[in-house]
């Protein structure tokens, strides 16, 4: 009997989507707005990692208790299955880094994303090389930053250093913090991209312009997909 290929099995390969949720700066709300896109997702049936990189601020945001992190798999030996604490959804499944800095747990994000359909990250706010490298390896990314004073530059510089590891770096933008500087700094992030860099990445809008997660999923599915065939 003649094997089978993998296109005409029924098995199921995972999508593989890795999504760093980007924070330019201490913003509140980035652990939320990373559970609001799991859940959102996982409720399509698609496999969801929930990976905290951010000492645990997404952990607590989602009311897990956890004992086993990354960490524990890298030193302590601890088994992989025992970091992965799965919720009431099962396609809903969260993991923390803990001791263990974003650098460090690259790899493992990496490996990670192949078994599940989306794997959200959140890492610490700021723009470190481990930031760089983590964008460069993502399907796509979500980068937000707050609309209070001229914080969009920190946004820019973030794509500015992407970008020279990764020409092609084409985060999906959201604003956060108060509403009424939205457009305005939206504006002035686009035409100093523009100006400086080529194409300016898409502005999603502000995360209080209606249902942030159903407005973001398909956008970022799309580019994903689109990344994955390119």
């Amino acid at each position: 009997m003649a094997r089978q290929s993998a296109c005409e099995t029924d098995e199921y390969r995972p999508a593989g989507r890795l999504v760093p949720v980007f924070s330019v700066s201490d913003i509140q709300g980035q652990s939320e707005l990373a559970l609001k896109l799991g859940r959102h997702a996982a409720s399509f049936g698609e496999t969801v990692l929930m990976l905290d990189c951010n000492d645990g601020a997404m952990m607590d945001a989602a009311g897990i208790i956890y004992h086993k992190t990354i960490y524990d798999v890298l030193y302590n030996d601890a088994d992989l299955r025992d970091v992965r604490y799965v919720t009431s959804n099962e396609h809903f499944t969260a993991a923390a880094s803990g001791k263990a800095d974003l650098d460090t747990a690259l790899g493992s994000l990496a490996a990670l994303s192949l078994s599940y359909d989306w794997v959200f990250v959140v890492p610490p706010a700021g723009c470190t090389p481990a930031h760089v490298r983590l964008a460069s390896a993502s399907d796509v990314s979500l980068l937000a930053y707050d609309t209070a004073s001229d914080n969009f530059m920190r946004a820019y510089w973030m794509i500015e250093a992407v970008r020279r590891r990764d020409p092609k770096f084409d985060p999906v933008i959201l604003s956060m913090g108060h509403r009424a500087d939205a457009v305005e700094t939206a504006l002035m992030l686009t035409d100093t991209v523009r100006e400086h860099l080529g194409a300016p990445p898409p502005y999603a809008g502000h995360a209080e312009d209606g249902p942030v997660a159903e407005r973001l999923i398909d956008r970022m599915r799309d580019i994903a997909e689109r990344s994955k065939v390119a």
